[in-house]
């Protein structure tokens, strides 16, 4: 189902993040959903999950997990870790979120910072959030990227992750050097030289994850779900 409301695309920065931070020292993309929020003992705790892409996801993961100590790992599998963490009061999320805002995506994480997309029904509502981050700004950064009102649908399925991770990784890396813009930034050999992979692989893995992906969000782009 769509709905019609005000989106604010927004680049963060704030100190509390090993998740974060992290993702400046490794060529990975993690993106980070919470999953639930639960009280035991007096305190309250969120589980979240992680999918962690890139060429360096294994060294990622393992320095996260090595280094990030208040993570209660409930499962990992693959790229994929999902864990428990307390939900304090000094949590970032808490002291700049209100009712009024909420999170229409996951978050992603890539180059040190993470990307919200955040949704409001009125557009000053989204205004007044960079305003309370500005009021932290010894602790955070951010950077509003855009702001526009239009059509959201909760309910769209992260398609891009039913691919085989290494066509996903091909994909990925086809987006991000260019090889879908126009004029292409980058052709399909010099694509296949980058990835250290031949231009025959190249190409079946591109074929294969359009020949997923393209059906799927033309059935959702026309059915409205």
């Amino acid at each position: 189902m769509l709905i019609d409301m005000w989106v604010a695309e927004f680049k963060v920065w704030h100190e509390t993040s090993e998740t974060m931070k992290l993702t400046a020292r490794y060529d990975v993309v993690v993106t980070s959903i919470y999953l639930n929020e639960f009280r035991r003992g007096g305190h309250t705790y969120i589980t979240k999950a992680l999918a962690v892409n890139g060429p360096q996801w294994k060294e990622y993961l393992k320095e996260l997990l090595k280094h990030e100590k208040r993570y209660h790992i409930n499962k990992i599998e693959g790229n994929h870790v999902y864990f428990t963490i307390p939900y304090t009061s000094y949590s970032y999320h808490v002291l700049i979120m209100e009712q009024d805002v909420f999170f229409v995506k996951p978050f992603i994480l890539k180059g040190g910072y993470e990307y919200w997309f955040v949704g409001s029904w009125r557009k000053e509502n989204l205004l007044k959030l960079k305003n309370r981050i500005a009021r932290h700004s010894e602790h955070a950064k951010m950077e509003l990227l855009s702001l526009k009102e239009g059509e959201v649908d909760f309910f769209v399925p992260d398609i891009l992750e039913r691919l085989p991770e290494k066509r996903r990784e091909v994909l990925r890396r086809a987006v991000e050097l260019g090889y879908y813009e126009f004029p292409r930034r980058i052709n399909l050999k010099q694509l296949a030289k980058k990835l250290h992979l031949s231009p025959a692989t190249v190409r079946e893995h591109v074929r294969f994850a359009e020949n997923a992906l393209m059906p799927l969000a033309f059935r959702q782009m026309h059915s409205g779900i």
